[in-house]
Order: structure tokens, then C-alpha cells, then sequence
């Protein structure tokens, strides 16, 4: 019986032991998606790197990163009336707009599509096997110009 006993004894440990491992990941999980992380953080935590626009046409009150996936990152400014939420992954085609309403050029050259649903105006390009994608919503819509310039500042 004692080495029965041993057998299961080390077994239960090892059951214990990835259980809390197990148990550890999705909390660390569930407590980066919750948290509202400094801009500066937003690629900590998926494995590419991710470029922030330094130009925002708002008067921003509040900036924030939020960890959507293991491949998806938002980062979204805001005003009282305005928000711009700028999107970034290596999921390519994520961005399920069944057809864009037109396709335009980036200050370097990149090609972009361009859509506007529900009052929310939407720019998608990619760089470097990522997808970036802009959201801006609003009173008043900005141009297509002022979002190619935002599109265009990324460091």
C-alpha cells in the first residue's frame, strides 16, 4: 500500500499544481482584458508590435489601451462628445465589413478602405503583417483627409 499511497500522493500534486496554473492563466487573462492599461502598454501583451498614432484630432480626456485577444489590441481616446478607437492585429481580415464603400491611399502610399455605418466612420490598412483599423465617432464626422492623417502618424 505504501507505494500506492506515493503514486497517488504525487499524482494529487501534480493535479494541484496545473490546476492552479490553469486557474492562474485565466485570471491573469480575464484581469488584462478588464483593466484599462496606459497607452505606452498596449503591445505588452500580444506578440507583435504595435504602433501608436501620435495625431488625434480631439481633445482627448481620456486615453486608454484595452487587451482584446492574444492577436487584438484597442486603444481608444476620448472627448464629451468624440471618441477615435484604434485597432490593432495580426489577425488579418478581422474587420468583418462585407464591402467597403471606398478605397483610398495613405500619405505613404499603403492602400486603404474606407466605410461609414451608423454613424461610426471606419478606416482599415495593414503594415508590416499587421491590421490597423481606425473607428471615429461623433457628432460631426471628421474627413477623409483628417483620418488619413491620423492613419499616417503611427511611431
Amino acid at each position: 500500500m505504501d507505494e500506492i499511497e506515493k503514486r497517488l500522493s504525487k499524482t494529487d500534486r501534480k493535479r494541484k499544481f496545473l490546476t492552479s496554473l490553469i486557474v492562474g492563466f485565466i485570471l491573469l487573462g480575464t484581469i488584462i482584458y478588464l483593466i484599462k492599461l496606459p497607452v505606452n502598454m498596449a503591445g505588452w501583451f500580444v506578440p507583435f508590435k504595435v504602433e501608436i498614432p501620435t495625431n488625434i484630432p480631439l481633445d482627448i480626456e481620456s486615453e486608454y489601451a484595452k487587451v482584446v485577444g492574444f492577436d487584438r489590441v484597442k486603444i481608444i481616446y476620448e472627448s464629451p462628445e468624440e471618441s477615435v478607437t484604434f485597432w490593432a492585429t495580426s489577425k488579418i481580415g478581422w474587420n468583418n465589413v462585407s464591402s467597403w464603400d471606398e478605397s483610398i491611399t495613405l500619405a505613404d502610399g499603403t492602400p486603404a478602405y474606407y466605410n461609414e455605418r451608423d454613424n461610426i466612420q471606419m478606416l482599415s490598412w495593414r503594415m508590416d503583417k499587421v491590421e490597423y483599423a481606425i473607428d471615429y465617432k461623433g457628432k460631426q464626422p471628421l474627413s477623409k483627409d483628417e483620418l488619413i492623417k491620423v492613419a499616417s502618424s503611427l511611431e
